[in-house]
């Protein structure tokens, strides 16, 4: 937060608008927990997965990745959308769960990867603003509230730690006392 308000100040926009966030904040989590919960349930049994971003949705992609790791004990990985090529795309099998995080901007390369892995039988989920290109392409959408790029991203992360706390829950892990993970810094 610290450093998107400072990004508006250096870029002249009124700052102002960041005061909506905890409010969309809240209307996200409205707006996504059900869809979230048939999600989880669908792809609970998947002990891999992929979350991809592109520009300012990668850093969210990755820390989706990580929550789904630290509390699920999954396997998943974060990356750029557009370096999902030759060695991660030859594990993707049918039903293969393969999250997007789409800021608004980049729906065609976002769709473009959805394509890329929905014909080999992944089980596309993106997380985005509504968007009628991505419901035509994508298996299930998550649909975040309309905002600027910068806070859309932001606001991504919140179905990506629903989708990890349900999961963990369904799997019996108890996502506040997550396994091998301090919760202090520790220096080397």
């Amino acid at each position: 937060m610290t450093f998107l308000y400072l990004a508006y100040k250096m870029a002249g926009k009124d700052v102002r608008e960041l005061d909506a966030i905890p409010e969309l904040m809240e209307k996200t989590i409205e707006m996504v927990e059900p869809k979230i919960k048939e999600i989880a349930k669908d792809i609970n049994k998947w002990n891999d997965l992929y979350c991809l971003g592109y520009g300012a949705t990668y850093p969210i992609a990755l820390e989706g990745a990580l929550k789904l790791k630290e509390i699920t004990y999954a396997h998943c990985e974060g990356m750029l959308s557009t370096e999902f090529k030759h060695g991660p795309l030859s594990a993707v099998s049918k039903g293969f769960p393969i999250i997007f995080v789409a800021g608004p901007n980049d729906v065609p390369l976002i769709i473009s990867g959805i394509n890329e892995v929905k014909v080999r039988g992944a089980r596309t989920i993106v997380i985005a603003e509504e968007d009628t290109r991505l419901r035509a392409n994508a298996d299930d959408v998550i649909v975040l509230p309309k905002s600027d790029p910068q806070i859309s991203a932001l606001l991504g992360v919140l179905p990506l730690q629903l989708l990890s706390y349900h999961m963990s829950v369904m799997r019996g892990f108890d996502p506040d006392f997550p396994r091998n993970l301090s919760k202090t810094l520790t220096v080397d």
